[in-house]
């Protein structure tokens, strides 16, 4: 599996494309300054297939609309409990992250813990929101983890449907059922690794 980072959006939001032979998948869509990823599946000849989101939050779907414009042919797949926030502005946070009541009206699918997409496992971790998912691909020894971890940190858990306690349960969760030196890559630090997290979390007390 090959992955590349692209920084999407205002704040900007690590953005994640996977690919095997001709075929690609985007973890989370954060703005709409897609040219650059674009240049990057025409060039690579990739045909993009598929948009996974980590989490509801805008800053990690607010390029939705404008992807679909482009790849009309996409398909959407997002946390079953996190489907409400494609339409909620409340829960999305669209307002307070950029001014606009946002709201996607297209098909997408739900993800649940166990299933299988791209080759990836879903992994439930909820506590930055409610419906939070990691996607864990074993061949490759990678996680994409969304905003649930952090290099040397973590989510924040005081936004609507956050849960300090369901958040450190997940970390915790992680470091118990992925191997150490696991790569791991989150929407806004550089990557890291189980095993330096987990000592971090440790050494904190906080699992």
């Amino acid at each position: 599996m090959n992955i590349k980072e692209f920084k999407l959006g205002p704040m900007p939001t690590n953005c994640f494309l996977v690919w095997e032979e001709d075929k690609a998948t985007l973890f989370d869509c954060g703005g709409e300054n897609l040219e650059v990823l674009g240049e990057f599946l025409e060039g690579n000849k990739l045909t993009l297939e598929k948009v996974i989101f980590t989490h509801g939050h805008f800053d990690h779907i607010g390029g939705l609309d404008r992807l679909k414009e482009l790849y009309p042919n996409i398909e959407v797949y997002i946390g079953e409990e996190e489907k409400e926030f494609l339409t909620r502005a409340e829960l999305s946070l669209s307002n307070m992250l950029s001014g606009k009541d946002y709201k996607y009206i297209g098909e997408y699918k739900t993800l649940k813990e166990g299933d299988t997409v791209f080759g990836f496992t879903v992994i439930d971790t909820p506590g930055h929101t409610a419906g939070g998912k990691c996607f864990y691909h074993k061949d490759s020894n990678i996680v994409v983890v969304g905003d649930t971890m952090f290099r040397g940190s973590y989510g924040r858990y005081d936004l609507p449907t956050s849960n300090g306690e369901d958040l450190f349960k997940s970390l915790k969760k992680l470091c118990d059922i992925l191997p150490n030196e696991t790569k791991v890559y989150n929407g806004h630090t550089p990557y890291t690794t189980i095993g330096a997290e987990k000592e971090v979390l440790t050494f904190n007390n906080l699992i």
